[in-house]
Parts: C-alpha cells; sequence; structure tokens
C-alpha cells in the first residue's frame, strides 16, 4: 500500500510538472518580434528555427510542431535525474513506466523530490548519481517546447540537444535505454556535423570533430573502468565487503587521476571537471555509458547508410 501511494505521489507531481512544462508557452516567432527580448535571445530563436528545418528537410526527422514555442524557466534544469547502481556492481537500477517500459533513471520536476528520493536510494546501499537535464521529450506524444534551459551553451551543443530529442520523437525502442540514448547521440552528433557542412563552416567543423574526438577518447576509458570493476566486483577470491569497498575507493582514485591526465593532454583547464572534482561512483560510470558505449556501433551503421540520413534511420528500426 504504502509503494502505491508513492507511486501515486510520483505521477501525480510528474503530471503537475509536464504541465508546469507545457503551459504558458510563447511561439518563437512571436518571442524574436518583441522589441523587449534580448539580441542574444533573439538570435538563438531564430537559430532554433533553422535548425527545425534542417531536421525535418535534411535529417528526415520528425519535427511536426515540437520546440516551435518557448518557455523561459526560473531553474538550471528543465528535470533532474536519479541514476542508481548496487555497491558492487555497474548495473544501472531500472524503473517501470506507462508507455516507454522499462528505463535505467527516474526523473523529477522538483530538485527536493530528486534529492530526497536520492537520499532514501543511499540508505539502501545504492550508489547514486543525480544529473541536471537541459532537455525535456514526451517522445512525440506531445508538441514538446523548446525550454530557456536549451540555450545555456554554444550554437553546437544546442544543435546536438535539439537533434538528440527529435530523434527520440522520431523512433524509440521501449525498453533499452544504452539503444536509445547511444542512437540519438551518434545521430545527433552525425547530423550537427552535416548542418555545419551546409553551411560552410568548415573552422567550426573542425573544432566540433576535436570535441567528438575527445569524448570517443573519454568513452574508451569509461569503457576499460567499467571492465575493471567488472573483474573486481566479480570477486572470484570471495574476499569480505570491507575489502571490495577498498579496492572500489583505490579504483576510482585511480580513474580520477586518468581523467587528470587527459584533461592535461588535451590542454583544458575545465575538461572532465565533473569527473575530476566530484564524487564519481558506479551510478555515474553506468550513467554515462549508457550515452556514450554504443555511439561507435550506431556510427558505423552510418557509415553503412551512405550517410544518408533516411536510409540510416531504416537500417536502425530494422535492428
Amino acid at each position: 500500500m504504502l509503494s502505491g501511494c508513492s507511486t501515486a505521489k510520483y505521477y501525480s507531481h510528474a503530471v503537475v510538472g509536464h504541465l508546469q512544462l507545457t503551459t504558458g508557452q510563447t511561439p518563437i516567432q512571436k518571442v524574436i518580434d518583441n522589441e523587449r527580448t534580448e539580441k542574444e535571445i533573439k538570435r538563438q530563436l531564430e537559430l532554433v528555427i533553422e535548425l527545425r528545418e534542417f531536421a525535418e528537410t535534411k535529417l528526415n526527422l520528425d519535427v511536426g510542431k515540437a520546440y516551435s514555442k518557448y518557455k523561459h524557466l526560473d531553474r538550471p534544469a528543465a528535470v533532474w535525474v536519479v541514476y542508481a547502481a548496487p555497491a558492487f556492481s555497474t548495473e544501472l537500477q531500472s524503473w517501470k513506466y506507462p508507455v516507454v517500459g522499462e528505463y535505467q533513471s527516474k526523473g523529477f520536476f522538483k530538485e527536493s523530490m530528486a534529492k530526497d528520493y536520492s537520499a532514501n536510494l543511499k540508505e539502501e546501499g545504492f550508489d547514486v548519481y543525480l544529473g541536471e537535464a537541459t532537455a525535456y521529450s514526451t517522445l512525440g506524444w506531445f508538441n514538446d517546447p523548446l525550454l530557456s534551459t536549451f540555450l545555456d551553451d554554444s550554437d553546437e551543443e544546442l544543435a546536438e540537444v535539439l537533434f538528440h530529442e527529435l530523434t527520440h520523437r522520431t523512433y524509440y525502442l521501449k525498453g533499452d535505454t544504452m539503444f536509445n540514448e547511444s542512437f540519438a547521440t551518434a545521430f545527433a552528433q552525425k547530423g550537427v556535423q552535416l548542418w555545419l557542412k551546409e553551411k560552410g563552416e568548415l573552422k567550426r567543423l573542425k573544432k566540433y570533430q576535436d570535441t567528438l574526438r575527445r569524448r570517443d577518447e573519454f568513452r574508451g576509458v569509461l569503457q576499460e573502468a567499467k571492465t575493471q570493476l567488472g573483474l573486481i566486483y566479480k570477486n572470484t577470491s570471495n574476499d569480505p565487503a570491507e575489502t571490495l569497498q577498498k579496492r572500489k575507493q583505490e579504483f576510482f582514485q585511480s580513474f580520477k587521476r586518468t581523467c587528470l591526465n587527459l584533461r592535461k593532454k588535451w590542454n583544458s583547464n575545465d575538461a572532465l571537471e565533473g569527473w575530476i572534482d566530484e564524487e564519481v561512483n558506479n551510478a555515474k560510470l553506468a550513467a554515462s555509458s549508457i550515452y556514450l558505449l554504443k555511439v561507435p556501433y550506431f556510427t558505423e551503421l552510418w557509415g553503412q547508410a551512405d550517410e544518408d540520413p533516411k536510409v540510416y534511420m531504416e537500417l536502425v528500426k530494422k535492428l
């Protein structure tokens, strides 16, 4: 009965949170035409119009009326996302939802609720990672708004987030988190590169591709970390939990040093900041993995489709 009450409370909060994000929207063009709108906001919204058209006509994505209206949020995130993994495993906890099936995270529209839920999971012995999501997708069930949180980063990152969410809207495989996120990540990255090529922005394209190479290098580090942790947690010598915990902490300290070496190699003072300066645990490692580890597979599939977005989408659906 308590579980039922908790579930009802969560879905009630989700309905209210969704309504808060989807009401009070303003058509993007109207915001652009408003004389009181800041110049930089106008420029970014004009860019969104361009990106929506590119996504529909060049990437063959289901755009519809998604992200055609603007909603300002007085907060840094659209959703706070909780990930959890057992103390000695990198397998993420799953939750079941209507429509989408199982998903390896739980989202909250209120930061306080996300923190309380995270604290309860920690008390149960889970490793927990609480992340902030700037984007919000209803997978095509509604026309999602363009939130002010989309506009906090570079044009390339804005394009990547928009293409990523529109990919979810176009095709979503129920119950497979890593498939969906890795696919959307890979397709969005290819979409950004096509967009920059078409614009003739070769310098920006090279800079973006350099960023992707760094991500791929970090993906390899993540993959190796999961492999090494798997060997530790397998515990073939049947060591006590205290010994496993010590090995685990020693490993994560070593992982941080690896990240620091990557930062130096890249000559970037703020690279991997969240991995070097903040807590790293099983949940954080696994959460990042679902977005990155299968990207090379979907990138290879892009080549098989001769870099044709329509053919690519059909290949993915056949999987």
